[in-house]
């Protein structure tokens, strides 16, 4: 056998040939970007209410959700709870990360002590934790192993009679099953908060996420498909909600001049305490990201559609399952599932090991199931000693554990047609540690490897 086609794990020469890292984001500022955070400087680096290039962001942003309405959604005031029948939405306030904004989003859905929210129980600890520092409570439902978001089933069943918020999560970017959702929350009475971190521009059956519930946060961390570096904002159609988030950050100007409530709007020279404000920085990098997205969006569902069909024929992968009615917007990486039955068993960690032998960028996703961390598995809120909290019980034989278990974590491929390159050989990687299954199942059982 050639050192070509030799596992490179058992010394043979690797099949992909670019250098780590394969997924370089976020890509580096154009002149047009650093020339406008220089004028910034020195213009003015303070924040004054939503001015200038805040100002700007949020503006841009609710143009975005709103240009990606279907054709015959025209939005309107619609419903009392503040939900747009056609979508879009009318308020949009940023905040230094998308943590603040759900902490904000839920104060200002009520969450307080004696309430509880339910969501997910595989996702990023942050869509959930911010319940605790309001004293509410978590209860956990299994995701759908076709969105990997929150099951509507399981949904129905997690329900208490303290349940006053369902948090959805968008996770990776493919968008819950939103009819079957709202249809609880309008018959339960409850509000509805969208994580949309993951899901910059995706759309179910049309209509973009974030735009679907009482409020949507969308993280512009700097792994975001539109980024700040840190910051997050927050959309709704509500005004109470949009008073109460903006009151719990923006104190002064901000709440002077936005807030509409008069009751709430006396509270302007304090807010509500807290001040969760963006930079004027981390606006105007936003901004950049977020006109540069639409050409970015399509280069990445070239390129993981590509990648897609590439691995069709690996037989111990389930490739990334995008229903024809969602659109996946951003991405969030590829995360297929593997099968261990079809290649001899092997571990997971075996095959990121062989796989990293060859060169690939490749990993287990790194959102463990939440009711595995003690934030909120312990029976104790650690916020507020002394203070009861349900405590959740890791779950067996879940679609969460399953998913958990035998996720990978593939990069996000954005350059058409240039990665197509490197996807192929990514793809031949994989081929390439099939072929050789009964080598790697040989070394998985070898203890003194």
């Amino acid at each position: 056998m050639t050192t070509t086609e030799r596992l490179a794990l058992l010394g043979g020469v690797s099949a992909i040939e670019q250098p780590l890292p394969h997924e370089v984001w976020p890509p580096p500022a154009d002149e047009a970007e650093l020339s406008e955070l220089a004028e910034q400087r020195n213009t003015d680096i303070s924040i004054k209410g939503n001015s200038g290039p805040i100002g700007r962001l949020e503006a841009d942003f609710l143009a975005f959700l709103n240009d990606r309405l279907p054709n015959d959604g025209s939005p309107d005031a619609g419903s009392p709870n503040g939900r747009l029948p056609n979508g879009g939405a009318r308020f949009a306030i940023t905040f230094n990360s998308g943590t603040s904004a759900l902490l904000a989003a839920y104060f200002a859905l009520g969450v307080r002590e004696g309430v509880d929210v339910v969501g997910p129980s595989l996702t990023y600890h942050a869509a959930l934790s911010p319940v605790f520092a309001l004293r509410g409570d978590v209860v956990l439902a299994d995701i759908d192993p076709d969105t990997r978001g929150l099951d509507p089933k399981a949904l129905q069943t997690a329900l208490t009679e303290h349940t006053k918020v369902i948090t959805v999560v968008h996770q990776w970017g493919h968008p819950c099953d939103m009819d079957a959702i709202l249809r609880i929350a309008e018959r339960h009475e409850l509000r509805v908060l969208e994580d949309c971190s993951h899901a910059h521009g995706s759309r179910y059956k049309g209509k973009p996420v974030g735009t679907f519930g009482d409020a949507g946060v969308f993280s512009l961390q700097a792994n975001k498909a539109v980024y700040a570096g840190e910051g997050g904002i927050l959309v709704t159609s509500d005004p109470q909600v949009h008073d109460r988030a903006t009151l719990l950050g923006h104190y002064r100007d901000r709440s002077r001049d936005a807030v509409l409530d008069e009751d709430l709007r006396a509270h302007w020279v304090t807010g509500f305490g807290l001040k969760l404000r963006m930079s004027p920085f981390n606006a105007i990098v936003a901004r950049h990201a977020l006109a540069a997205f639409p050409a970015r969006e399509e280069a990445r569902h070239r390129c993981l559609r590509y990648f897609g069909e590439q691995l069709a024929d690996v037989t111990y992968l389930e490739p990334v399952h995008v229903a024809d009615h969602v659109d996946m917007g951003a991405w969030y990486g590829y995360k297929p599932l593997y099968r261990p039955e079809a290649l001899g068993g092997v571990p997971r960690s075996v095959l990121i090991e062989a796989l990293r032998a060859e060169g690939m960028e490749v990993g287990a996703p790194s959102g463990p199931r939440l009711s595995t961390l003690p934030l909120y598995a312990r029976p104790e809120n650690p916020l507020f000693p002394g203070t009861p909290k349900t405590g959740a019980v890791p779950e067996t034989g879940s679609h969460a554990e399953y998913v958990e278990r035998h996720a990978l974590s593939l990069p996000t491929f954005t350059n058409w047609p240039e990665d197509t390159t490197l996807i192929d050989q990514y793809a031949e990687a994989f081929r390439k540690v099939g072929r050789h299954r009964d080598a790697l199942v040989r070394y998985a059982a070898d203890p003194t490897r």
